[in-house]
């Protein structure tokens, strides 16, 4: 998932004073926090099936069952279940 940065200072309005309308959460706000929370989750892999691309590196790597790996020439490997 991509890195999701806040843009509104929540902990700055929880500190202002009952009553204080800046300690509000505006429409504005709550729509940007969302948008910004729903990109961010859409970049999220898959667990159950994720997609690496490049060069990838696993460490510490343990194995329920058996999983195949399609590469991009069409080969395949094929891990045996375990820890490596």
């Amino acid at each position: 998932m991509s890195n999701y940065t806040k843009t509104t200072n929540f902990a700055a309005k929880d500190s202002l004073p009952s009553g204080d309308p800046a300690k509000i959460i505006r429409g504005t706000e709550f729509n940007v926090e969302f948008d910004a929370i729903s990109a961010a989750s859409q970049t999220k892999a898959d667990s159950n099936n994720p997609v690496f691309t490049g060069l990838t590196r696993v460490e510490d790597l343990t194995v329920t069952g058996n999983v195949t790996m399609t590469l991009d020439d069409g080969d395949f490997v094929v891990i045996n279940g375990g820890t490596y």
